[in-house]
């Protein structure tokens, strides 16, 4: 077998593996997940200026504001994993350009090890394998944010819990909202500090800083919290139901999406093995087969 065969199978086998690597969910990290239950995660946001931020990064930056109306990037998404629109928009490019060229640098080496292929294949496949690579990033991004709207949604039920029972010791309206937001630690309790800051230095209800943030990262219970303690600065409605019903309710949205996550891995493995089934099945009774049909 010729050698640029062999190296031809292993840049192609090396591309397939990234691909898959993308595309299939990574095992969950066990200590990232005892960081955020500790709080000592570090946020999700990373604002870097200057030469802290290298030069491709740079250039997908200029790109994101250039054709800003032609690439419709998700703002929304970014801003709630952290992810500058530069870094975003440089990994889109990288991957394309990748994989307009893969095809042809396989070609190029099945040639030399005297394949002849001509230049249609990866004239056709290298537009294909580069459109792909473009929205792969998207489909991560979406996945990311997906799992970071759960995370800043289980803060929030712990926030109404806190914010609920200093409203029942009689706190006022944005001592009710400001207190329990010094507690947590985490990303999302970070991001509520923050907005609440932003309120009061703007000379504005602390409700409506979190209703901003709400809009800002998709989390529609914060603007939920921020519509029921505003009932409370205006008209001094009673919430402390409102809010531990509120709370109850987001927990059960939570254990339902677990348990539909939950119930959809168990279904996916449910081919797997009855595949493995069936190959042991075979394993096990081709030699007494065919024992019975030639002896």
């Amino acid at each position: 077998m010729s050698p640029y065969a062999v190296l031809a199978g292993a840049v192609l086998g090396i591309g397939v593996a990234l691909l898959l690597r993308e595309l299939v969910p990574a095992p969950p990290d066990l200590g990232a997940a005892l960081q955020r239950i500790e709080g000592t995660e570090p946020a999700p946001r990373t604002d870097r200026t200057g030469d802290d931020v290298p030069w491709w990064e740079r250039a997908g930056q200029a790109a994101a504001e250039r054709f800003a109306a032609h690439l419709r990037l998700p703002l929304q998404n970014l801003d709630l994993t952290g992810q500058s629109p530069g870094e975003f928009v440089a990994t889109k490019a990288a991957l394309a350009v990748g994989g307009l060229l893969l095809p042809s640098l396989i070609v190029a080496i099945l040639v030399l090890g005297g394949w002849d292929l001509g230049f249609t294949l990866p004239a056709a496949a290298g537009p294909l394998v580069a459109a792909g690579g473009w929205f792969l990033p998207d489909l991560a991004l979406r996945d990311r944010a997906k799992r970071a709207r759960e995370e800043a949604m289980s803060a929030v039920a712990a926030y109404m819990e806190l914010a609920a029972m200093e409203r029942l010791s009689d706190a006022g309206a944005q001592d009710s909202l400001e207190r329990p937001a010094e507690i947590g630690d985490g990303w999302a309790f970070r991001r509520i500090q923050e907005a609440l800051l932003r309120a009061r230095l703007d000379r504005e209800p602390p409700w409506d800083g979190l209703r901003t943030l709400g809009r800002q990262i998709g989390v529609p219970a914060m603007e939920d919290i921020a519509d029921i303690v505003s009932m409370s600065g205006r008209d001094g409605a009673a919430i402390y139901d409102t809010l531990r019903a509120r709370a109850d309710s987001i927990g059960s949205e939570l254990a339902a999406a677990e348990q539909a996550r939950a119930n959809a891995a168990t279904e996916s493995t449910a081919v797997p093995l009855t595949l493995l089934s069936m190959v042991l099945m075979v394993f096990f009774a081709f030699p007494a087969m065919i024992r019975v049909l030639f002896i």
